[in-house]
């Protein structure tokens, strides 16, 4: 097993060296008598295979990596100087992109659907928003929680009209038109549905967030029973490889027992 004295040490590792490489870390640093820092190794959250994928191609991959944080630079400041015709280019190269850089990070994998899923929505936070791109870069992504944002862009405000001058020369209509009754009732009604749309909008959203935060903490809650089963059942081959060695030593001396015996018995004949 490959020695592991850091976190990037361990993110570095194959998937299912995980576990028993942190525990047995963990146990290392425990034995120096550092109790605090034990618990904060074993508390280290297994990645899930999205992420484990990209922590690998921020490892192998720095072309990949560099034209992701260019694009992402770019995109910023699009949005921010409200090009619209820069935008348009660049979200048609962000769609080839994001194709690339999944291809790239599952290269020599066959991954599911929900996980190429969970990679394109990864590798667009990534871009989209810069801490999301600082946490990519440190290769110790877990999953996809690590690098959730809020989908908003910097720069985008809308100006409020400036109020129309009046210069002495104007002067207000002599005659008021009338009030459309039926017009402004419509037009309330409008309202009134819009903002209860909205609304429904507002807690379709909350119930799927809410709904995804469970599922995600599910899904943490599943790893690390995944963790445990992992660790007993390398627990488990090491013991069952000790007692086979047992077993054969026992059985050689059960064998040179028995020849001795028979020595003494033809001596003794």
């Amino acid at each position: 097993m490959t020695d592991v004295h850091s976190a990037r040490d361990l993110y570095a590792l194959p998937r299912e060296e995980f576990t028993a490489a942190r525990d047995t870390w963990a146990k290392a640093v425990k034995a120096d008598g550092d109790t605090a820092r034990a618990a904060e190794i074993r508390r280290l959250a297994k990645p899930t295979t999205s992420a484990w994928l990209l922590n690998r191609l921020v490892r192998q991959d720095q072309a990949a990596l560099d034209s992701l944080v260019s694009l992402g630079k770019r995109l910023r400041a699009a949005h921010t100087d409200g090009s619209g015709a820069d935008l348009r280019a660049l979200t048609r190269e962000r769609t080839a992109l994001l194709r690339d850089l999944v291809r790239a990070a599952a290269a020599g994998e066959s991954p599911s659907e929900a996980v190429t899923r969970e990679l394109e929505d990864m590798l667009t936070a990534a871009i989209t928003d810069a801490d999301a791109t600082e946490r990519l870069l440190d290769a110790q992504v877990t999953s996809a929680r690590d690098l959730a944002i809020t989908p908003s862009w910097p720069g985008l405000t809308v100006a409020k009209p400036l109020p129309a001058k009046r210069g002495p020369e104007t002067r207000p209509s002599a005659k008021t038109p009338p009030v459309d009754r039926a017009a402004v009732k419509e037009a309330r009604s409008a309202v009134k549905a819009a903002e209860a749309d909205r609304a429904g909008a507002d807690h379709a959203v909350a119930d799927a967030e809410e709904a995804t935060t469970a599922a995600e903490d599910r899904v943490r809650e599943l790893n690390a029973l995944l963790d445990e089963a992992e660790t007993a059942e390398l627990d488990a081959r090491r013991r069952l490889q000790s007692a086979r060695r047992q077993a054969k030593a026992a059985e050689r001396a059960a064998g040179l027992a028995w020849r001795k015996l028979r020595q003494v018995e033809g001596e003794s004949g």
